[in-house]
């Protein structure tokens, strides 16, 4: 049985991954709202598009840690499963709870309880959840959507396949360093599985857009005038 501990860090983390990074920097630098401009989406992407460079990696680092902190804790801190939990409790059910904790900022980001529910693709939020799982994949994981990204010029291409690519990582390494609160490592799977699907779901008007070849495509070239 969890214990009351179990939902305060639920509304906890849920809280702290819909807290809309994108939109409250783009108001308080530059007086814009990222829901109204570009793709209006809060992301980090769109905060390059839209703030510069510069800001929207201050974006995907914050929401970067928005997915690293709670997963660590969740994961890494063996007085975290006695805390949220009372004795007697199976180890399935236990490692169904702390992967649901573990995904829940993904979540809060896509849908953001202080966005009216909507927010942005989370894939800053899920790299950093990644990240937490397992440090190299993470890492490879922002390696291969930065080469990608530069070679095709389309974001929502990129992280696409980046998070196909980390999720096929996942699965065939089967050694995560460091975790030791999850005995069974197809529950965390079916979790990081269930929260690519959403966010492949998420970039749906991408990939029409891409199959129309409307999608925005950045250019990393300085055109001579």
């Amino acid at each position: 049985m969890v214990s009351i501990y179990f939902f305060f860090f639920f509304l906890l983390f849920y809280a702290l991954g819909s807290f809309p990074t994108g939109l409250i920097i783009g108001k308080l630098t530059q007086k814009k709202d990222l829901r109204l401009v570009g793709s209006r989406n809060v992301g980090a992407t769109n905060a390059s598009r839209i703030l510069g460079f510069k800001w929207g990696i201050v974006v995907f680092l914050f929401d970067f840690a928005k997915g690293l902190v709670p997963a660590i804790i969740c994961l890494r801190f063996k007085n975290f499963k006695d805390l949220i939990f009372i004795n007697g409790c199976d180890n399935r059910y236990k490692d169904i709870a702390i992967c649901l904790l573990v995904i829940l900022p993904i979540f809060g980001h896509m849908f953001s309880i202080f966005n009216k529910f909507k927010g942005g693709k989370a894939i800053a939020t899920s790299v950093g959840v990644i990240t937490a799982i397992n440090p190299f994949i993470g890492l490879l994981g922002i390696l291969f959507f930065a080469l990608l990204f530069i070679f095709v010029g389309y974001a929502s291409l990129a992280s696409i396949m980046a998070t196909l690519l980390v999720d096929l990582l996942l699965f065939f390494i089967n050694h995560h360093p460091g975790i030791t609160n999850i005995s069974q490592n197809q529950i965390l799977y079916f979790f990081i599985g269930l929260s690519t699907c959403f966010i492949i779901l998420k970039h749906h008007s991408n990939i029409i857009r891409l199959w129309q070849g409307k999608e925005y495509k950045f250019s990393f070239i300085k055109k001579r005038k």
